[in-house]
């Protein structure tokens, strides 16, 4: 039992602290015309500790909506997604309500799938460090101002 413990402390603390958030924001937003939707995006801000050839970043529930995500590792060149030890690399993701084609509204670029593990937090962000699935609590994100498009 004691096993099985510190597994899943390991899983939700992430393996020995393999990155830092160092800024973790959501913003709502609305588009201006009805099929445009309403959403809300998410961004982290992460200080890693090993490089891209250790470490990737696939998944993040806020919630419980489960979105993939979009790792950004030089803005200057947003194709690159490979980053070294000690980089500052930003992690985004979103979601986005729409009208279906009966008019319903929908969710698009999320689902609704169980979290892996239960946590204490705004966010979940899985990772994968070395072939072993990982998981960050992200405490609580800063709510920006929302947007609202013309």
């Amino acid at each position: 039992m004691n096993y099985f413990l510190a597994l899943v402390l390991g899983l939700i603390c992430g393996l020995g602290g393999k990155m830092q958030v160092t800024e973790s924001t959501s913003r709502e937003w609305v588009g201006g015309l009805q099929e445009s939707g309403y959403g809300t995006d998410f961004q982290l801000k992460l200080l890693v500790k090993a490089g891209s050839d250790q470490l990737q970043f696939d998944e993040l529930w806020v919630g419980d909506i489960h979105m993939k995500v979009r790792l950004i590792a030089d803005p200057a060149n947003l194709q690159t997604k490979e980053f070294k030890k000690g980089s500052q690399i930003t992690v985004k993701a979103g979601l986005t309500y729409r009208p279906g084609p009966d008019e319903k509204i929908q969710l698009q670029g999320a689902d609704l799938i169980q979290k892996p593990v239960n946590f204490k937090g705004e966010g979940l962000l899985g990772y994968t460090y070395k072939g072993h699935k990982a998981y960050l609590v992200i405490r609580e994100f800063k709510k920006l101002e929302k947007l609202i498009y013309p």
